[in-house]
Order: C-alpha cells, then sequence, then structure tokens
C-alpha cells in the first residue's frame, strides 16, 4: 500500500491534510483580524457615547444647577456599550491655604477616598480586603499611609513623587491572589493627586502637622481649612463594552476622557 494514493480528485492524503492546515491558519488569522478591528471600534464607540453623556451633564447643570446621578433619560447608549455615572456631587475648592491648611486637605483628600472604599478591593477568594486603612502624622514633617504596605512621606512632597510610587508599586506576596492590590494602589493615589488638586491643594507639599500638639504642649497644631470655600459640582461617568471587559473609559465634568475605571 503506498502513502501517496490519490484520491479521485487528484489529492493525496497528504496534500489534503496541508490544505486543511492552510485554511485553518487563513481563517484563525481572519478571526483575529476581525476581533482587532471590531474592538478597537468598541473603544470608539464607548468614548463617543462618553462625549455624548458630557453634553448632557451639563445641559442638566445648567438647568439644575449640579449633575444628575444617573444617565438621563434624553441619552441612549450604543449597542454593546453600558453607561454608568459612578460618581456626581459637589465639591468645595480653597484657595489662599497655609503650608499647613495645604496639609491639612491633603490628609483630609486621604481620608475621604478610605471612607468612599477607595482603599478596598477584592481577592481572587472573593474576600474583601483594606488595602490602604488610614492616614496619621506623628510629627510635622511627614504623613504615614497604614495598610497591608505602611509608606511614610517626608515633606517636601511632589505630585511626581506619589504617582512614581503609584506606578512602581509591587502588591504583597502571595502571587495572584492579591493582584488586585497594584491597580487599587494606583487608582488611589491618582485619585488623590487629581482631587487635592481639584480642591484648591498644590505641589509640593511642605507642612504637616503634629498630631499630639495643642496651645499648652507646643509642637505644630493643625489649622482648620477656610470656610469660604467654592462648591464645586463634579461627576465621572463610565462607558464599558460587554463584549471586551478591557474596554473600559471615563470621562469628567473637564470633559477630560480618560482609559479605565473612575
Amino acid at each position: 500500500m503506498h502513502m501517496n494514493k490519490r484520491w479521485a480528485s487528484g489529492f493525496t492524503i497528504v496534500e489534503l491534510l496541508i490544505v486543511v492546515l492552510v485554511i485553518g491558519i487563513l481563517v484563525a488569522i481572519t478571526s483575529l483580524g476581525y476581533n482587532g478591528v471590531r474592538k478597537s471600534t468598541m473603544n470608539k464607540v464607548a468614548q463617543s457615547d462618553l462625549h455624548n453623556i458630557s453634553a448632557e451633564m451639563e445641559r442638566a447643570l445648567q438647568k439644575t444647577n449640579e449633575y444628575p446621578t444617573t444617565v438621563p433619560d434624553t441619552l441612549r447608549n450604543s449597542d454593546g456599550i453600558t453607561l454608568t455615572v459612578a460618581k456626581s456631587g459637589k465639591t468645595v475648592v480653597y484657595s489662599g491655604l497655609s503650608p499647613i491648611q495645604n496639609g491639612v486637605l491633603f490628609g483630609k483628600v486621604f481620608q475621604d477616598l478610605i471612607n468612599e472604599g477607595a482603599g478596598r478591593g477584592v481577592n481572587k477568594g472573593g474576600q474583601t480586603q483594606d488595602v490602604i486603612t488610614w492616614n496619621g502624622t506623628w510629627n510635622w514633617p511627614s504623613m504615614q499611609f497604614t495598610g497591608w504596605t505602611t509608606k511614610t512621606w517626608n515633606v517636601p512632597v511632589t505630585s511626581a513623587a506619589l504617582l512614581s510610587y503609584a506606578d512602581n508599586f509591587n502588591p504583597v506576596p502571595n502571587g495572584d491572589w492579591n493582584e488586585f492590590q497594584e491597580p487599587l494602589t494606583k487608582n488611589f493615589y491618582y485619585s488623590m493627586v487629581e482631587r487635592f488638586q481639584e480642591q484648591g491643594g498644590t505641589f509640593p507639599i511642605t507642612s504637616f502637622w503634629d498630631s499630639w500638639a495643642s496651645s499648652t504642649n507646643g509642637g505644630v497644631m493643625a489649622v482648620p481649612l477656610p470656610t469660604n470655600g467654592i462648591s464645586t459640582p463634579y461627576y465621572c461617568v463610565e462607558a464599558k463594552s460587554s463584549a471586551y471587559d478591557d474596554v473600559v473609559w471615563h470621562i469628567t465634568q473637564d470633559n477630560k476622557l480618560v482609559s479605565g475605571e473612575c
């Protein structure tokens, strides 16, 4: 028996196998190309939807002096895209802060994020964990962020140093069980820097305060924030694709379009 026996069509078994293999490769290449084009399209659709809702949010602000907490009824999202108003409210913007007040505002922004749950995430086992939990000052030139990884920041504290720490943060051991800590910490620091500046804080931060200080025992006392801050509305809307987990964008009140969640 000869392996190169030809069928009625004139092809050998080997030739047929080669044809099938080539067809399989071409189908795979076509599928990958189509998938890439579709994903790129979904990114553009998500961005377009966010620009549309941004315009609607501004129209609502003109009518009610505040941003909606849900997607306006006048807006229809595109097929395969989910829009969510992740944040909406008003924040106080300060001006003319003293160096100590600047540090106080930084501590307040940190605590606000903690209160909102920004320091909490879910591990691979589905368990909720507090990654960043608290901040405290023991003497005026530093502030300590406590959690799974405790970090002390000594003045002067720059935005570049905070963001560099976030970009290079390595989660605690245990393999991928706690891999959520890396993006959580990065998002926390980026949100902290952004919100601090939005509320009138300035870098570098040159002074904190002594937590134990009082008018009788000395030390650097904390100085309350001014009472004449300007209340400013804000929002953050997310757009996510139902087909691609990594197609996620968000937009804020300054019409700033950014990849990822709020």
